[in-house]
């Protein structure tokens, strides 16, 4: 039997015959690892099928939306603005404190007020996202509907060197990547083309590990079953046998959209009860 027909013989059987695991107990670690990777594996496929259609499917919005962004760039600095940092302290050329708003303003914050003269302790009272001060700017490390939890502060003087900033420079700066912006839509693609082979190979492997993780733990509660109900299996058996019977659980999991359930741990649950089925089926028959 070749490896393909082997793998789904095994899948079949790992879903619907419990009394298939004691074939299971008497194969090697390794065939039960290849299951499982190559079982992660056709599950990974699927993903990266869905997502190749789905980028398929919006890659001609890509380079309208590029376009947009690169327009939105060009008007984005102010014309007026010059921004000096000489020594660790901050100067401008225009009348402060100089608000600085995007398109849209949120919740009517400010994004940056720069006031020279102002102090980072009493950035509270500027109503603002950022506040530029001569010696430091402060901004939100975290932020929950637009409602600023904690803050951060850079201090000018951790720069290396004098900084200026002003329109031209912002123009040069942005016609480094003016050449590639029509050229994103293909870029785009090669990535995808390229990574794709890499996303299967060691996406699926490192999602088998993970899984190998989970199936450690849950394990150990199918032997302490075990050893209570003397059931006779070492938990390198029980663990080998889980490798299989976490197949119901991943398909739980990828197809039928459990993991929106209001039961967050519906995995674990159908794992140690198709578990204990094996367990106790597996038991009647050797008693027969």
């Amino acid at each position: 039997m070749n490896p393909l027909k082997t793998f789904f013989y095994s899948f079949k059987r790992s879903l619907f015959e419990p009394k298939y695991y004691q074939d299971v107990e008497k194969a090697s670690f390794w065939f039960s690892f290849k299951y499982l990777w190559f079982l992660l594996f056709i599950f990974t496929l699927i993903k990266t099928f869905t997502f190749v259609g789905l980028y398929l499917k919006s890659r001609p919005k890509v380079q309208p939306e590029v376009n947009k962004i690169m327009i939105y760039a060009e008007n984005f600095y102010p014309k007026e603005l010059k921004l000096d940092i000489k020594n660790g302290q901050l100067s401008t050329n225009v009348q402060e404190p100089y608000i600085f708003d995007l398109e849209k303003k949120i919740e009517q914050k400010h994004f940056l007020i720069i006031d020279t003269k102002g102090s980072i302790e009493n950035y509270p009272s500027y109503n603002t996202y950022i506040l530029a001060t001569k010696n430091a700017v402060v901004y939100p490390s975290e932020s929950k509907n637009n409602k600023i939890g904690e803050t951060s502060v850079f201090y000018f003087r951790e720069l290396k060197q004098n900084f200026t900033l002003d329109k031209k420079v912002y123009d040069n700066l942005l016609n480094i990547f003016k050449p590639y912006a029509p050229r994103v839509s293909l870029f785009v693609d090669w990535i995808i083309l390229s990574l794709s082979p890499f996303f299967l190979v060691f996406g699926s492997l490192f999602w088998t590990i993970g899984v190998m993780v989970i199936i450690l733990f849950l394990t150990f509660f199918v032997w302490i079953i075990n050893l209570i109900f003397k059931k006779g299996h070492s938990y390198n058996t029980l663990y080998k046998m889980g490798m299989h019977a976490v197949t119901w659980p991943l398909i739980f999991n990828e197809f039928l959209g459990y993991a929106k359930s209001p039961f967050p741990r519906f995995f674990n649950w159908i794992f140690l009860i198709w578990m204990l089925i094996i367990l106790f089926i597996k038991k009647d028959n050797k008693t027969k």
